[in-house]
């Protein structure tokens, strides 16, 4: 397959220069300026490549799906400002296993929307469930299974979402089958779900919730290698680890674990 994007970007000419955050409800919008001091300091970093090739895939994003982006993400800030924080960086560690994939760039793009709009189905779910300081109960989080189906209705209705639509309703499938909601196994799930699932496993382990401790991004890599092969694809995983440039030092700690992963 032709790669069409690379380490150092998009097929998209477009400057660095400028905003690329997607997208903010309106100009003053807090998260938007978190995140975008967040990357600008890390654009002289050694992932400085990993940088300018996400600030593409962003800007590259808003030119084609200015529309609904518009739309759904205002919609995703409005109910839970948290939520679409998590969202931005999800999209963020999915492009983290984006640049070292050999895929076009209507690929990356499609998987890059699935991952930030992975959650959109939350805003069917109340804010008491969604900001409960303590584990939920078995009713909430069946509850709370509902919404890839949710987030599966909600972008059906948008003909540019098409091809996102399986990936959102699907990241949640474990490579062992043990998933939901089709209990899908391995191959069969989207690769883009299987991206998506690594990167929203790893931002929840290395944020601060109320019920959980937060981790540090070599600790949740072990614990992403330890369910490799069982909830998460084997491969991914270790392309995400190595890749990362969040997880310097884990080629040390890889050692420690078995070569079937």
């Amino acid at each position: 397959m032709s790669t069409h994007v690379t380490n150092e970007g998009t097929g998209v000419d477009a400057p660095l220069e400028g905003d690329v955050s997607l997208l903010p409800p309106h100009a003053d919008h807090p998260g938007l300026h978190r995140d975008t001091a967040f990357r600008s300091k890390r654009l002289t970093s050694p992932g400085a490549p990993a940088m300018r090739f996400e600030r593409k895939v962003r800007r590259a994003l808003n030119q084609r799906f200015l529309e609904v982006l518009t739309s759904l993400s205002a919609r995703l800030h409005s109910k839970n400002e948290q939520l679409y924080d998590h969202s931005q960086r999800v999209l963020s560690l999915a492009l983290c296993l984006l640049r070292v994939l050999d895929l076009s760039e209507e690929e990356v793009l499609t998987i890059a929307l699935a991952a930030f709009f992975h959650d959109i189905g939350k805003i069917g779910i109340d804010n008491v469930i969604l900001e409960k300081p303590l584990p939920l109960t078995y009713a909430e989080y069946e509850l709370m299974k509902k919404h890839p189906a949710y987030g599966a209705r909600i972008l059906c209705i948008y003909r540019p979402m098409n091809k996102v639509v399986p990936l959102v309703y699907h990241h949640h499938e474990r490579w062992d089958g043990g998933g939901y909601p089709d209990g899908l196994e391995g191959e069969s799930i989207p690769l883009g779900a299987r991206i998506i699932a690594i990167a929203d496993a790893f931002d929840a382990m290395t944020s601060n919730r109320d019920y959980q401790a937060q981790r540090t991004s070599i600790q949740a890599c072990e614990e992403l290698y330890r369910c490799a092969g069982t909830q998460f694809d084997p491969r991914l995983v270790k392309l995400f680890c190595a890749g990362n440039s969040m997880t310097e030092g884990w080629t040390q700690v890889e050692q420690s674990y078995p070569a079937s992963h």
